[in-house]
């Protein structure tokens, strides 16, 4: 007789065999005690990652909230649900803003969180997505995070650039067994178009390069986010 122990999104299915000569009441328990031991690591797990035990469903054959001892013995299932984007998402939030440089506000300020493209705000209930992404909106985001000035330093000196790339690797070095995360550079539909001409720098005695032409939209630094499935 099986039963499957789903743990997610903590990747691990496990397939519990349980005797058959014990009686069903007491092959319900065997399952329900295998159960909580499995749920009390992932506890353990999460709480290591992410510093407290996040929001957790469980559901016992279909039916959330059941108690775990009404499992049946024979083909029944026992899936647990953790909440972790959230947690995620706001370390990821937290990091872009306090690694800003900050003169008017407006560019820490302009960090925006997306799910599947619609807007939403970290302090209100984040809807479920197959993609989260932050985006820095201001016009002048790619030149804090790649831009050189005219002698070839980064454009931003206030603090190290690179922001949007910087913190994508911290983040997939705390969060990478539950998430993938990467930086980007992404379009925007009510994005900003160039003014003029955008010329890359060039050695002395050479020609500069139009990289650029008027008109043409800019790209923003993105820190994209997707939770990994089983």
């Amino acid at each position: 007789m099986a039963v499957r122990t789903r743990i997610t999104p903590i990747a691990k299915t496990i397939d519990l065999i349980v005797e058959k000569t014990l009686s069903p009441d007491a092959q319900k328990q065997a399952v329900a005690g295998f159960a909580r031991g499995v749920i009390a690591e992932a506890d353990s797990t999460n709480n290591r990652v992410l510093g407290r035990v996040p929001p957790r469903t469980i559901t016992v054959d279909g039916r959330k909230g059941a108690p775990l001892t009404d499992v049946k013995p024979d083909g029944g299932s026992i899936v647990v649900e953790y909440e972790l984007i959230t947690d995620v998402l706001v370390w990821i939030g937290d990091a872009l803003r306090s690694r800003s440089p900050v003169q008017s506000g407006a560019y820490r300020d302009g960090w925006t969180l997306l799910a599947d493209g619609e807007e939403v705000g970290l302090a209100d209930d984040v809807p479920p997505a197959d993609e989260y992404t932050f985006v820095n909106n201001v016009p002048y985001a790619r030149k804090i995070e790649v831009g050189l000035t005219e002698s070839g330093r980064a454009f931003v000196i206030q603090v190290p650039n690179r922001i949007a790339e910087r913190t994508a690797t911290d983040a997939a070095a705390k969060f990478g067994n539950i998430a993938k995360i990467r930086s980007a550079f992404i379009s925007l539909d009510d994005g900003y178009a160039l003014k003029n001409d955008a010329i890359s720098r060039a050695r002395p005695g050479r020609r500069r390069r139009i990289r650029s032409r008027a008109g043409s939209a800019i790209t923003y630094p993105a820190v994209v986010v997707s939770l990994k499935s089983n």
